[in-house]
């Protein structure tokens, strides 16, 4: 029994081998990144998201969903990942705003790149006295002015202390709204925003 114990737990550690790598990175993606129904639910959200920037590069977008899998990614960073990941860096389409909770500054100049990538020529601009302007107040205006133009504002919570912001076009909203929550992606749009940042009508 002496000897059977010192054989059991005498000798060090196996390690693992090339065929059987028990890595950090293997058990994120297996236990904790979506499901390949999400992924390709989230595919197809990205592909109508992307819309505006023509055929080619909304299946381009919607295949980076794929791509960009970091382990442990969850579906809303797997979105950023998608639509987001150019944002200020000089690339020729914008699809999202995405600013810190207090940088209602930052707002103006993204809508700017947004409503160029999206073919419309006007611009918003802030109508809040400075004093009352916060970033939740001003998507909620920018959503509001974006309407008639034929777009949905739609808002997703990437757990951080930003707010991510993205329009989809109007006659695209149900199938899109379908797609996220296939693919276990929550939106909101403007209503349930304003509710969850607890704002009045």
């Amino acid at each position: 029994m002496l000897k059977r114990f010192k054989n059991l737990f005498g000798r060090p550690a196996p390690t693992p081998t090339s065929e059987d790598p028990l890595r950090d990175d293997d058990i994120l993606r297996d236990d904790f990144s979506p499901s390949a129904d999400a992924i390709d639910a989230l595919a197809d959200f990205v592909r109508l998201v992307a819309a505006p920037c023509g055929q080619a590069e909304a299946d381009q977008l919607a295949a980076s969903v794929r791509t960009g899998d970091l382990p442990g990614d969850d579906i809303a960073g797997l979105l950023t990942w998608s639509i987001a990941r150019n944002l200020g860096d000089g690339a020729p389409w914008t699809l999202a705003i995405w600013v810190d909770w207090k940088a209602w500054d930052e707002i103006e100049w993204q809508t700017e790149k947004l409503l160029d990538t999206l073919g419309i020529g006007a611009r918003w601009e802030w109508t809040r006295a400075e004093a009352e302007r916060t970033v939740a107040e001003g998507l909620l205006d920018f959503g509001a002015w974006l309407r008639p133009h034929g777009y949905e504002l739609l808002h997703v919570d990437t757990g951080g202390d930003e707010y991510f912001a993205f329009p989809i076009r109007a006659d695209l909203l149900q199938t899109g709204l379908a797609h996220a929550e296939r693919a276990g992606l929550k939106v909101e749009q403007a209503d349930d925003f304003r509710a969850s940042q607890g704002l009045s009508l």
